[in-house]
């Protein structure tokens, strides 16, 4: 596999993981357990599935997901033409893919506060005008 399919196959893959990882309720997983050491094992069960999608799908099992974003299925489908290496990848080097999801992840959660930081910000600065009685 040549260098430049490997960085794209694990862009796509720490992102996929990454939108999973944030999809999860991780308040309510009760377990004394860190939530990385416990997101990093189930991506390396998960990958010992035939399929790219059965993959995702017991990945999403082990942690109640009943659904993903549209976009992690959009990421699915772009990965599917390389699924064995996909598969073998997250086997081989689940620590590592796990844990740039996580960072991945908390960089995601960062830039959505942010951004409702700066609507909000947006939505009060917003000048009101008076109409007859109505702000408008």
């Amino acid at each position: 596999m040549s260098d430049a399919n490997d960085e794209f196959i694990e862009s796509k893959l720490v992102e996929l993981l990454a939108m999973i990882y944030n999809s999860v309720d991780w308040g309510k997983m009760r377990t004394g357990k860190n939530a990385h050491d416990i997101f990093n094992h189930r991506v390396r069960a998960a990958s010992r599935r035939a399929s790219l999608y059965e993959a995702v799908s017991k990945l999403a099992n082990y942690f109640g997901l009943q659904s993903l974003p549209e976009e992690a299925i959009g990421l699915v489908q772009e990965l599917r033409p390389h699924e064995r290496a996909v598969l073998n990848k997250l086997y081989t080097e689940h620590l590592a893919i796990s844990m740039l999801a996580v960072m991945r992840a908390k960089e995601i959660r960062e830039q959505r506060k942010h951004a409702r930081k700066t609507k909000a910000r947006r939505d009060l600065s917003t000048p009101f005008e008076y109409r007859g009685g109505a702000l408008r």
